[in-house]
């Protein structure tokens, strides 16, 4: 799972859909004057997120993950288990965010859209009682469901709205590259490249990226905000066709052949799924920097 991808943004698109996510974060209270205020995890932008919410959803992740196979001994399943916390509450502090911009943006849910949502979840789980009992398991009630179903459908409605000016075709590039793990190997295969040495062949040889290296090296075609690894997508945009630039990155040093450029290339489905994930991302992470968040809990690193 990705970091606030949003890394989290799964968990906010599909928290009602999985029935895997409890009650979403409420709106600040003032307590009673004689009663104590609640712990709290965090607060963002003066909203607070309940410490008892998020250690019930804490709880839901894993009880849904170790129901789905999570094994909590293994080295894996305790590296996830000890992840979840932050993940969660970036989670919950990213569901906040996007609550406070749909009420700038003018976008609502009402609560006909939820109940229509409702019952279509009460007949895709097989009616009312099989409904009821998978709640249970989960630890959740109706009502946590219902503003669950809100905040995922008030999600959506914001990410439509950020998204709906994605392109059917943008600029693309077509592209190969070798990736190793050494500059000095990086210039040896580019002095072979340069002495006419086929770069297909060299890919095939000496790249190290599983992923590329049988076709060799082939990127096929991508618009900006598609390519996993943005120094080698600002680099392919910014290469003349039929050049070879040699890019340094986290991943590694990359000798990447720029094949052709296309100024209005149709996307794909796949691609604009990607550009709306990118565009997503980015507009969370502006929001997230402009907020004040404070966090009263540790967590792991």
């Amino acid at each position: 799972m990705r970091r606030s991808i949003l890394a989290l943004l799964a968990i906010v698109l599909t928290s009602c859909q999985s029935l895997s996510q409890p009650t979403a974060a409420p709106s600040a209270r003032m307590p009673s004057p004689h009663v104590s205020a609640p712990a709290l995890a965090a607060r963002v932008n003066g909203t607070p997120i309940l410490l008892s919410e998020f250690e019930k959803r804490v709880a839901a992740y894993e009880q849904e993950w170790i129901r789905n196979g999570l094994d909590p001994a293994s080295e894996e399943g305790r590296r996830r288990l000890a992840e979840l916390p932050r993940q969660i509450l970036e989670g919950m502090i990213e569901e906040i965010l996007i609550e406070q911009h749909a009420a700038s943006m003018g976008l609502t849910v009402s609560p006909e859209e939820v109940e229509t949502a409702l019952a279509q979840f009460v007949s895709e789980s097989g009616g009312p009682e099989a409904f009821r009992q998978r709640l249970v398991a989960l630890g959740m009630t109706e009502e946590e469901f219902r503003r669950n179903q809100r905040s995922a459908m008030l999600a959506q409605k914001v990410f439509e709205r950020l998204t709906a000016d994605i392109p059917s075709a943008t600029e693309q590039v077509h592209a190969r590259h070798i990736q190793v793990s050494s500059e000095e190997k990086a210039r040896h295969l580019l002095a072979r490249l340069q002495h006419g040495e086929d770069f297909i062949e060299l890919a095939r040889q000496h790249s190290e990226n599983e992923a590329t290296r049988e076709l060799g090296g082939d990127l096929g075609w991508f618009a900006r905000g598609t390519l996993s690894i943005p120094e080698l997508e600002e680099a392919a945009f910014a290469t003349p066709p039929g050049q070879i630039a040699l890019v340094a990155t986290p991943q590694g040093y990359h000798l990447l052949l720029v094949v052709e450029k296309d100024p209005a290339r149709p996307l794909s489905e796949d691609q604009r799924d990607r550009l709306r994930q990118h565009r997503i991302q980015e507009q969370l992470r502006a929001w997230r920097a402009e907020a004040r968040v404070e966090i009263f809990i540790p967590l792991s690193p």
